[in-house]
């Protein structure tokens, strides 16, 4: 098969958790800063003048894609996925990983992929590069047929059909819709290329030699390899018979997976037919079976372990489905219904290279059934994993729900697959979805990582906030879990949490104020994870990256989709402007190396009808900095040089930037009664300052006029940086926004001043 090479991802450890990190920290490039020298450059003999230029950032955002049968895929910078069902259907699907390319096939689509179907459709890395959010597609058609437009009419039409062929005892072997014959997508690779094309079927009427170059296309073997053995594999249904139809694969060497790897061939009506090198192999098959509606009635999952003997003149392999008979069943504390089940079967070859990554996601409630290992495996690795999320009966008198990670010993697939957790395997969440507007509509997943994943993936689950519910949370030893939130059309990220079995803690989304800040490693975050420090002196190069809309809680929006209309960035010394610029929340610098004060000052505009509050802000933060030379920030963080590239921790310091953390007394609709009202706001500085000087002083105001007049509130110091802002609201206001400005200082002078219109709507009056 051709791959295009997308983006650097590892295929587990702390690299591409760094990536994570990096879409939390720092988002210059994604918002395209392009700034030349600064306008108001500080000259002086001796001294370097000031230049600014954007952040040396990877993707550190998320992009959607609608798939051509309706699916709606979030591809996180990681490599993580995110699915969301086609309206009105459930979301059953696999997953195929191979090098930096994720492919995300609904069940229904599997019997014609490679077929009528181009596997490049459910590319979503490479449809992800293009930059498209619908799949666009060429279709070639016989007879006058024509094909739904992609989206959901396209996968309610492929469902129909499905189930019907099912009905016939044949899934896959004909045209769709009366007469298409192919559809492909309609995007261009960057270097021109059409997307990448099917990879090779047992009905493949190319040549050996072709068929041989096409097998390893992309790969490099050693001179004394050569992909001249035959093989055949024969898939079996449960009937013991040949599986009809077409039915996708992988094949993979686990001696070096670089001598051959195919995450997708095809077996049409139970037999495929190959050409690898000599070696030890690994086949795995997940295959669906359907209703006259085209819905999944369940999901078997079979492997197989074979070796391919040099000289061989044909090697048989047999992947049988009635070999998987383990159902995957779970047991809770208290009652739940399954919503959600992702498998994940990851192969490794015998230098720790990925051979075979793949899964199967059901949100259906069809039955999935695995074949179970016979022994460990000898050759490589395996790593067998399962993940559900499970939801309260309907009846029950407050929402709660489970989410469970769970592995299998290395090298095997358990011959018992019911998994019962106990209350002390759980960490318990107490969780609040705030929305300033009514019935808003969110989707919330909870992407899961055992310590050998660097990515992960969930199907979303759509709900109406404002929102209470209890979430237990559990997996097998080193699990952790990030959280994401789709809230009207923008996302919402949490830091990646490790597992606190035993623990409750309470949990706030979107609570506000809403205002640009800086995030922040989660506690008890992995000492391995790279941290890519947002306000940091190198040397002489002073990067200032601001997260632009950030809860109470740290949870934090990625750059895309955004909806801020208009922002303005300056970073002013000595009364001298550095840099400025719109469109842009932050900047790198080299800057004088001796100290000096600074102020960086961000004025940002959303528009967003799914929100009401917290829409413009105004910051100002001012700090002294002078020349780094020392490193004072953890081993594991990297830093922009004045060369403009993240160079590790050496020489960086961090920024003694105050930050304020916001617990406002507000209910989750984000209103307040008339009468007394109060705000607690911490102070604090960003990630990675050592000796951090104590936050003294701190003021705030409140306006019920849209901040024609202001009123100062009592303040009451409560320690360690701490403080209670006391005022009482009147009763005139009610029903009007409240506009909050809060300043603090620190014992050196370094202080943050944060104005946040529409922080908070007084209730209206009761009648």
């Amino acid at each position: 098969m051709w791959y295009r090479q997308i983006r650097r991802t590892a295929a587990r450890g702390a690299g591409a958790r760094g990536a994570r990190a990096l879409a939390a920290g720092c988002v210059l490039a994604a918002l395209g800063l392009t700034a030349g020298p600064a306008p108001g450059a500080l000259a002086a003999p001796a001294e370097r003048t000031p230049t600014a230029g954007p952040a040396p950032a990877p993707d550190a955002t998320a992009h959607t894609v609608t798939l051509v049968t309706g699916e709606r895929v979030t591809l996180g910078a990681d490599g993580s996925v995110v699915v969301a069902p086609r309206p009105g259907a459930e979301a059953d699907y696999v997953t195929r990983r191979l090098d930096n390319d994720v492919f995300v096939i609904p069940l229904t689509a599997l019997p014609y992929l490679g077929r009528t179907l181009d596997p490049a459709l459910f590319n979503v890395s490479a449809l992800a590069e293009a930059g498209v959010t619908t799949t666009p597609v060429r279709v070639e058609t016989t007879g006058g047929a024509a094909a739904p437009r992609p989206g959901p009419a396209f996968g309610a039409a492929l469902a129909k059909q499905a189930g019907r062929e099912a009905a016939e005892g044949s899934v896959g072997g004909g045209p769709l819709f009366g007469g298409v014959t192919s559809v492909v997508p309609a995007v261009a690779t960057a270097d021109g290329r059409a997307a990448p094309r099917p990879p090779a079927r047992a009905d493949d009427t190319r040549g050996d030699d072709a068929r041989a170059d096409h097998t390893r296309a992309g790969d490099t073997p050693a001179d004394h390899t050569r992909a001249d053995h035959p093989v055949r594999v024969t898939v079996l249904g449960t009937d013991g018979k040949p599986l009809p139809g077409t039915t996708p694969f992988a094949l993979a060497n686990v001696d070096d997976a670089a001598l051959y790897r195919e995450p997708s061939l095809q077996a049409v009506d139970g037999e495929a037919k190959a050409e690898v090198p000599a070696g030890r192999y690994s086949a795995m098959v997940s295959a669906p079976t359907f209703d006259g509606a085209g819905e999944s009635t369940g999901i078997r999952m079979a492997t197989a372990e074979f070796t391919v003997p040099d000289g061989a003149t044909g090697t048989d392999v047999v992947l049988d489905l009635r070999k998987a008979t383990e159902r995957v069943t779970f047991s809770t504390p208290r009652p739940a219904e399954e919503h959600q089940l992702i498998l994940h079967y990851l192969r490794d070859d015998t230098k720790g290279e990925v051979a075979v990554n793949g899964g199967v996601g059901v949100t259906s409630g069809a039955p999935v059934y695995v074949q179970p290992s016979n022994r460990p495996v000898t050759t490589g690795d395996l790593r067998f994993n399962v993940y559900t999320h499970r939801k309260a009966p309907a009846e029950a008198a407050t929402p709660y729900s489970y989410d469970l990670k769970l592995a299998n010993p290395a090298g095997v697939i358990a011959k018992n697959q019911h998994y019962k957790v106990t209350g002390g395997q759980l960490t318990t969440l107490r969780t609040t979805y705030h929305s300033d507007t009514p019935g808003r509509a969110q989707e919330v997943a909870r992407l899961m990582y055992l310590p050998y994943e660097s990515s992960g993936e969930a199907l979303s689950e759509p709900f109406k906030t404002p929102a209470r519910r209890i979430e237990y949370v559990g997996g097998s030893p080193g699990a952790s879990y990030q959280d994401w939130l789709k809230a009207g059309e923008r996302r919402f990220v949490s830091e990646k949490q490790t597992l606190r079995p035993g623990r409750t803690t309470t949990v706030d989304w979107l609570r506000g104020p809403l205002a640009p800040g800086f995030t922040e490693p989660a506690r008890g975050a992995a000492a391995d994870e790279t941290w890519y420090c947002a306000a940091c002196r190198k040397g002489d190069a002073l990067t200032f990256s601001l997260a632009t809309v950030v809860d109470s809680a740290g949870h934090h929006v990625l750059a895309f989709p955004s909806d801020i209309t208009s922002s303005h960035f300056a970073v002013v010394s000595g009364g001298t402007t550095l840099y400025e610029g719109d469109g842009v929340s932050g900047g790198v610098l080299t800057v004088p190396p001796r100290k000096a004060p600074y102020t960086v000052v961000y004025d940002q505009t959303r528009t967003n009808g799914e929100f009401h509050q917290s829409l413009t802000t105004h910051t100002e933060w001012t700090f002294a900095s002078g020349h780094s030379g020392d490193q004072t920030v953890p081993d594991n963080w990297t830093c922009v040089s004045e060369a403009g590239e993240y160079d590790g921790p050496a020489e960086c310091s961090a920024l003694p930037v105050v930050v304020p953390h916001y617990r406002l007394d507000a209910a989750p609709d984000g209103t307040s009664p008339a009468g007394d009202d109060h705000l607690v706001v911490g102070f604090g500085h960003v990630p990675g300052v050592a000796a951090a000087p104590a936050v003294t002083k701190a003021r705030v105001e409140v306006s019920f006029d849209g901040g024609e007049r202001w009123t100062a509130a009592a303040i009451t110091a409560l320690g360690k940086g701490r403080f209670r802002a006391d005022w009482t609201t009147p009763d005139t206001a009610a029903g009007r926004d409240a506009s909050l400005r809060v300043t603090g200082t620190d014992a050196d002078g370094n202080s943050v001043a944060q104005t946040v219109k529409s922080a908070f709507t007084v209730a209206a009056a009761r009648r």
